[in-house]
């Protein structure tokens, strides 16, 4: 951009729109040269990094969930190994999950893992 100032803010925005149109304000902004001087410039706008969503993890068909409650029960899932639905019941409760969407993540979880069929029935 130009080393030109203006006297007013409102000047620089006219003078910005005449040179770069009516929606100068997504690349260019208007700015005070020092505070309290009343000298403004028109400045070009560092450019917007996005870094985008981060890749979620797929296996067998299912995708890892991102972040939120889905993402808690798969994660205690993963320290305590498979488990049945009614073992799920009491955490669910203790953490403050939907106990219907805790069971499906449960399934969605062994899934995501290749665990296939009914788990065996513990000895007595």
């Amino acid at each position: 951009m130009t080393d030109q100032t203006y006297t007013s803010k409102k000047a620089a925005q006219a003078a910005a729109r005449k040179e770069h149109g009516k929606d100068y304000a997504k690349r260019y902004e208007v700015q005070e040269v020092e505070l309290g001087t009343n000298e403004w410039i028109i400045i070009e706008k560092a450019p917007v990094v996005t870094t985008g969503k981060p890749e979620r993890i797929e296996q067998n068909g299912v995708k890892r969930p991102g972040p939120g409650k889905c993402l808690e029960v798969w994660e205690w899932l993963d320290e305590n190994g498979n488990c049945m639905p009614k073992d799920l019941q009491p955490v669910a409760e203790a953490k403050g999950w939907n106990l219907n969407n805790a069971q499906i993540e449960l399934y969605q979880w062994r899934k995501f893992n290749g665990i296939a069929g009914r788990q065996a029935k513990a000895a007595k």
